[in-house]
């Protein structure tokens, strides 16, 4: 088709040793919104990797007309690294003029001061909001984007939606935000997802360990946060 920009065909998916998807078959067009559905564990974040180039498919074939941007729904930046200084050397590698981050941080929504901030001070939703933004001013035509939508309020939401409008976008929308795409691919069965553990520390000396759903994790972390806990430890 003249118009794509992105395809997938008889593309099988692994996961560790686990086939998660087999036969998928996906056209993108230039300006088109592609929603990847499918309840948690379904492998639409193990299709986005594949199609970003990050993972080689276990059968079949993708083909990209053009550079893709793929921003996971899990962001991790060094610790001590401040975002602000993090936005400006990508920028920088990617030969793109200064942009003025705080302008750009302030119109998708981000708190104030987020841009002074080390990344370990960050929630999971926020560091993504953060890679989304320098995503969609980059330049790049094709965004692969993973649960975009999770944690946003309703400017984040609105902010995001305008600026997805007419974008080439595959992205996934567990949250089901009311974002419309213009196709949608529906994936796979229900796996179970395991629970995130979190372990923080504050500096009164308490301390916390806690396993909490996964998709009640960002809520979790980002209240820690704001009370003044350090994150020891996210994972499974």
């Amino acid at each position: 088709m003249p118009d794509s920009v992105l395809s997938a065909t008889d593309v099988t998916v692994r996961r560790g040793r686990r086939v998660v998807l087999t036969g998928i078959d996906l056209e993108v067009e230039r300006g088109a919104a592609v929603r990847l559905a499918g309840p948690n564990g379904s492998g639409k974040t193990s299709l986005l990797r594949v199609l970003a180039g990050l993972a080689p498919p276990a059968r079949g074939a993708v083909s990209r007309a053009c550079a893709c941007a793929f921003v996971p729904e899990k962001v991790q930046l060094a610790g001590s690294l401040r975002v602000g200084e993090w936005l400006t050397v990508v920028r920088r590698l990617r030969g793109l003029p200064p942009l003025d981050w705080h302008v750009a941080a302030e119109r998708c929504g981000l708190p104030d001061g987020v841009l002074a901030n080390a990344a370990a001070r960050l929630s999971k939703g926020t560091l993504q909001r953060v890679a989304v933004l320098e995503a969609l001013e980059s330049g790049v035509p094709v965004l692969l984007l993973d649960e975009p939508f999770a944690g946003l309020d309703a400017r984040g939401r609105e902010w995001l939606t305008g600026a997805l409008a007419e974008r080439t976008v595959v992205f996934t929308d567990h949250y089901d935000s009311g974002f419309a795409p213009s196709a949608t691919l529906a994936l796979g069965d229900e796996v179970a997802v395991p629970p995130v553990a979190v372990r923080a520390t504050h500096p009164d000396g308490r301390t916390l360990e806690r396993d909490v759903a996964a998709d009640a994790s960002d809520d979790l972390l980002r209240t820690l946060l704001d009370d003044g806990w350090h994150i020891d430890r996210v994972g499974r």
